[in-house]
């Protein structure tokens, strides 16, 4: 008897950038890290900003960090997966890397620079054949115990 293969439910909207984890469907960032001055970089890159080292590792970032930065933008462009008034921060982690991301769970009014915030998965359409495709966003901490 053939074992089943399991189906893949979800997809991401750009590896590139992150990834999915099989066992709870959470997002983590792909990031570089130089060995030799071990400054991170996200989005990924070749060549080290800070000491211009080659050969620059893929590492995982930390799932949680602090909006930096953010703004509230109240027109969404065509096309848009996201209705006004919708907030869209920099949120540094703990490696010292800026990520753009929307946060979700979170009243523009309730937004705070240093507010800690985690990763989440967010839907923004299906496949062909049905998979959710995913993106990540940001959401604050105490919103996990009111959502999955």
């Amino acid at each position: 008897m053939a074992v089943p293969q399991q189906v893949q439910r979800t997809l991401s909207l750009n590896e590139r950038l992150f990834r999915l984890d099989e066992a709870t469907g959470r997002p983590y960032l792909i990031a570089t890290r130089c060995p030799q001055c071990d400054c991170f970089f996200f989005p990924r890159r070749a060549l080290c900003a800070a000491c211009g080292g080659r050969g620059l590792e893929e590492t995982v970032l930390s799932r949680s960090g602090r909006i930096w930065s953010y703004s509230v933008s109240h027109q969404a462009p065509p096309g848009a997966i996201v209705q006004p008034p919708y907030l869209i921060a920099q949120v540094e982690l703990p490696e010292r890397v800026l990520v753009h991301a929307l946060i979700t769970d979170c009243a523009p009014e309730e937004a705070r620079i240093g507010m800690e915030v985690e990763i989440t998965p967010m839907k923004v359409g299906a496949d062909d054949q049905g998979r959710d495709i995913m993106a990540f966003a940001f959401r604050p901490v105490a919103a996990k115990e009111a959502g999955p």
